[in-house]
């Protein structure tokens, strides 16, 4: 049996040059730690903690709203902000720490850091932006001149002196803004929303094909960035086109180029809607968090499961049946082959006609080393991090919990890890006291995508016959 420093050392040695193009939103993070100047910056909102936040925020009361029913649910959230509340911030207040942001942002930072090679496309690079990129020679972004598409360094693809900022305002359990008090360990994001993101890259659009004749994989994110201003008529028509693109970035791909797509909170409804209709069903993947799976479960007016469990309530291993259950109605609804979910004590994915179906829960089991390196050390920047990962021992209620699942479906889970061809699941690596909390979903559904693309890649070169 391989141990656990020696798989992990395997499997840093397969992503070394893996190519994946990961698309569409970077950001700056503006990292704000909740205390009583923040609480003197903002105007006191009513009944704290109680009000659901409105969208999109527009005032200072409005963020202290959504600040604090975050912390008293217990689970974190995002909303967008007017350009001109954005702009308030920006000018207003300083922000404790800025870091990388945005889905893509994150994805593309710890792909390279792990030594595969990114393709990375988003609207808006700035000097301010490209800073942020913690290994840019190694990134490259794709540009169109005369229908061709040029892979070129970060550095010269700068296009912008305007940056995406989000505001990211983390707490931990029992900070206390207005009297709310924080139920969890979490964070609550106000996201801009600057014109740019509207989900039409220019000419790339009509030539993403020759991206996808060059990547293994493609990590998509940042549909949810739409606001009503972005659209003429309504979320469809953005989100097609959107479709269409990632159909013909597939369509450059002789094997059949593997998609994951990463869902994220939005309260608008109708973009929702639109995403799960137009959106989610080209994944191959689906990535998302307990939050985002409830909203899925519901907004499909699925009856998988009577109550979802919240993170606001101590853990109970039965939980994981009933993330099962919802998972596995929501990939039958939207006919995906494979919906993963990153939940605090451990990771599950449930699958049907998934290509390489054991390649992911050893892809789980990467993520969960990967997501307990960003918790403890607030980021990834090269492989040798990883070995943190591993100093923290797989969650004994995931394993507890993961069981239980394997009981369920008449199956064995061997060291807590359960791996069939419908289901895999692995426990969580829970750091107590994370240096930070943004970013770690995307490590995990990034992380997991990566290392499937490898292994997949190696067993086909390999060939069936071969060991």
């Amino acid at each position: 049996m391989v141990d656990e420093h020696s798989q992990l050392e395997a499997d840093i040695r397969a992503l070394e040059g893996l190519s994946v193009f990961v698309a569409y939103n970077a950001n700056v993070d503006a990292i704000v730690r909740v205390d009583e100047d923040l609480e003197a910056f903002l105007d006191r909102p009513s009944d704290p903690g109680e009000r659901h936040p409105p969208s999109p925020l527009a005032s200072k009361r409005d963020l202290a709203t959504a600040i604090t029913h975050t912390m008293a649910a217990g689970r974190g959230d995002e909303v967008a902000m007017t350009d001109e509340f954005s702009a308030t911030l920006e000018a207003e207040f300083e922000p404790d720490s800025q870091q990388m942001g945005g889905q893509t942002g994150i994805m593309t930072n710890l792909v390279s850091a792990l030594g595969a090679s990114p393709v990375t496309y988003t609207y808006l690079l700035s000097d301010r932006q490209l800073s942020m990129f913690d290994h840019s020679d190694t990134v490259e972004y794709p540009k169109v001149e005369n229908g061709e598409v040029e892979f070129v360094p970060l550095d010269e693809a700068i296009n912008t002196e305007r940056t995406k900022i989000n505001w990211v305002f983390e707490f931990r359990v029992d900070d206390e803004l207005f009297g709310a008090r924080a139920t969890e360990d979490t964070r609550f994001i106000a996201a801009s929303r600057p014109p740019e993101f509207d989900l039409v890259a220019g000419d790339l659009d009509a030539h993403v094909d020759q991206v996808g004749a060059v990547v293994d994989g493609a990590l998509l994110a940042g549909y949810h960035n739409l606001t009503p201003d972005h659209v003429e008529e309504s979320y469809e028509q953005a989100h097609r086109h959107a479709r269409d693109v990632i159909r013909r970035l597939r369509s450059g791909s002789e094997d059949g180029l593997q998609v994951h797509i990463e869902y994220a909170v939005t309260h608008d409804e109708a973009l929702r809607e639109s995403m799960y209709e137009w959106i989610l069903p080209e994944a191959d993947v689906v990535g998302a968090d307990t939050h985002e799976l409830t909203l899925l479960h519901d907004d499909a007016e699925l009856e998988a499961v009577e109550t979802p469990p919240t993170e606001a309530t101590p853990f109970e291993p039965e939980e994981i049946l009933t993330h099962y259950r919802m998972l596995d109605a929501i990939r039958d609804e939207l006919g995906v082959g494979c919906i993963q979910l990153h939940a605090m004590e451990y990771h599950l994915a449930v699958m049907s006609s998934y290509p390489h179906p054991e390649a992911v829960a050893r892809g789980l089991e990467f993520s969960a080393v990967n997501a307990a390196t960003k918790a403890s050390l607030g980021d990834i920047s090269s492989p040798a991090d990883l070995e943190t990962g591993l100093e923290y021992e797989p969650s004994a209620k995931g394993r507890e919990a993961i069981s239980l699942l394997a009981d369920h479906l008449d199956e064995t889970a061997e060291d807590g890890v359960l791996s069939t061809p419908t289901v895999a699941a692995c426990p969580n690596r829970v750091v107590e006291e994370p240096a930070g909390t943004v970013g770690i979903g995307d490590i995990v559904s990034s992380s997991s995508f990566v290392l499937e693309l490898a292994v997949a890649n190696d067993r086909d070169k390999s060939g069936p016959g071969d060991p």
